[in-house]
């Protein structure tokens, strides 16, 4: 990706595995959306409502179908209290779900992640009730 500076990405070391990431910030995501020529459509999936810290809040799942002229990628992304510091939980389902479709669909999800899928807080793994 020629066309990534810097600023837009920046180095992560995964404490659990110890692996080395290079997490894409929007802007870089906003890059390659315009150079690829990428469109993409969101759905919401799923919406569960949930109490964390004694507040309602909501577990989203949200689809991102991403196309250009070389193919076509459908993946998923989530958030909840649990995944993310944001109160934003849809803006931040969204915006994973479009960095994670399109990083697969031109093929470097491998190297690269997109950054609000790490939090910046360890949270405790919890499963929502149905």
């Amino acid at each position: 990706m020629t066309y990534l500076d810097p600023s837009d990405y920046e180095k992560f070391t995964d404490e659990i595995t110890g692996d080395k990431v290079n997490l894409i910030l929007m802007s870089g995501i906003r890059k390659i959306i315009k150079k690829e020529v990428i469109s993409y459509t969101l759905s919401l999936e799923d919406i569960k409502t949930m109490t964390s810290k004694g507040k309602e809040s909501f577990h989203i799942i949200v689809k991102c179908t991403a196309r250009n002229k070389t193919g076509e990628i459908e993946t998923y992304a989530s958030a909840s209290p649990y995944t993310t510091p944001s109160s934003y939980i849809v803006e931040m389902a969204e915006k994973r779900a479009i960095a994670r479709s399109v990083l697969m669909l031109v093929g470097i999800y491998d190297k690269y992640k997109g950054a609000d899928e790490f939090s910046s807080k360890s949270k405790p793994l919890s499963i929502p009730k149905l």
